[in-house]
Parts: structure tokens; sequence; C-alpha cells
């Protein structure tokens, strides 16, 4: 398994440290949603993932766990992956009291177990890109835990949204560099800190990057796969108190990258 050099796994300690002491703050649904058949994942998640049934998937940053068992419910076996071993208990409790068979463990994206490989899908979302140091690295490195046919599906929050932040009607404010890529972006704006930090007066300290979107898809290009889907799309909702204009940035992206 590729491995990442010694700052970067610097930068990872310091932020597993920070999502653990967040971790009990993001509960997600509970597990009665789950138990009761209910689903997180977007319709257009659904439709590019394909009949999952006896599938193998895989989440990087499964954080509380609700897509994972999103995933277990459409009858994947499902396994979620997070830095932070508080998320993951938590995550397991969640799929204990659901009764639902899930994976739940402690790892690192760059350093998976040894027997996650020959996966049908991949899944990272909703904020999973940006806490990647080194985006050739893990390209490459997914690709090898992936059988022929099988594909990564990304689902993540626009650079541009990362970049910049609104301070009132049609006003915006650039706020980190769109073209940083391997630069760590310390200070992250408030209203893009993860869920248990974000309005707080004192939240732990997180080092993220940004990735233009082409270089998420050349990543996976140069790994060996082929590209099915890339989509930008708006959410109105991810920039508040914009107004009208809104729409007219991007929010989100999606990807989906199969191995031949």
């Amino acid at each position: 398994m590729l491995r990442m050099t010694t700052p970067l796994q610097s930068i990872t300690e310091a932020n597993r440290a920070s999502w653990n002491q967040i971790a009990p703050a993001r509960h997600g649904q509970p597990a009665d949603f789950f138990k009761s058949g209910g689903l997180v994942l977007e319709d257009f998640e659904q439709e590019l993932a394909g009949d999952v049934r006896g599938k193998r998937i895989l989440q990087l940053a499964c954080s509380c766990g609700d897509e994972v068992l999103s995933w277990a419910n459409l009858g994947a076996t499902a396994t979620g992956i997070d830095i932070s071993e508080v998320a993951i208990q938590l995550a397991q409790q969640k799929a204990t009291a659901a009764g639902i068979d899930a994976d739940f463990r402690q790892a690192d994206m760059y350093d998976l177990p040894p027997d996650l490989t020959n996966l049908d899908l991949i899944y990272l979302s909703w904020g999973a890109i940006c806490w990647a140091p080194d985006l050739n690295l893990l390209a490459q490195s997914l690709t090898t835990c992936l059988s022929s046919g099988g594909s990564i599906l990304i689902a993540d929050h626009h650079p541009i949204w990362e970049v910049l932040a609104v301070r009132n009607e049609n006003h915006l404010t650039v706020t980190a560099d769109y073209f940083g890529r391997t630069i760590p972006r310390p200070h992250i704006d408030d209203a893009k800190l993860p869920v248990g930090a974000r309005g707080t007066d004192d939240p732990p300290p997180f080092t993220a990057f940004i990735w233009p979107t082409s270089d998420v898809v050349m990543a996976l290009l140069t790994a060996g796969l082929r590209l099915d889907t890339f989509t930008e799309s708006p959410a109105p909702d991810l920039y508040p108190t914009l107004g009208p204009t809104a729409s007219h940035l991007p929010a989100y992206y999606v990807i989906k990258a199969t191995k031949p």
C-alpha cells in the first residue's frame, strides 16, 4: 500500500485529534431512521452507483456512518473508514442499535486495511477531498483497491465554494487560493468548518487543501481510471444570504470514474 511522507502524516494526525474532539457533536440521523430503512444518499448518487445489492462498497472519511448505513440498507456489503476512532465508535454503536450489519474501522485513507481490495465502489462524499494532502497518491492507492469494473464515486463541495465566503447579499469575499493545491490551508472560514466546530468560540484547528476540479479529474485519469461522469451544480443553500445570484455559482461537483 502506498504511504504518505512524514510531513503529510503529521498533518493527518493533527486533524485526527481535532476530529476526535468534535465527533460527539456530529450525530447525523438517529439509529431508528436507518432501522426503518432510511437513506441519506442523494437520488443521483444512487443512480450513478446502480444496483449495489451484494456489492462491496467502501466509504472514506465516513464520520458518523450515515452513508455507510444507507448503502447497507440498499443491500451492499458496506465498510466505512475514518481517522477518528471516536467517530468510528459512535458509528458502530449506531449500526448496532439499528440492527444493521456494517463494518466500521479506524484507518487513514492512505493506509487502508489490507483486506479492503477488489472493491466494487469507493465513495467519497461532501467534504472528503479537501482533507487529502496528496491527490495523485490517493488516486493511485485507491485504484489498486478496486476490482476490474469497480468505480470511484465522488460527490463533494466545489472548490469555488471552498474559497468564497458570503458577507451579505450579492457580496462575496475570496478567503483562499483556488490554486492552492499542496499548500496547507490552516485557517478555514467558519461556514466551511465541519459540523461540531462551526459557530463555536474556540474551534479546534483543522488543516485542509484546495484541489481544483481539474486536478481531481486528472488524478483519476492518471491513475488509469476511465471518466464516466463529471458534473458541476449549484446549491443556493450553501451560499446563505447571498440572494438570487447564489444559483449562478457552483456549489458541488460529482465524478464517477471506473477501472477498466
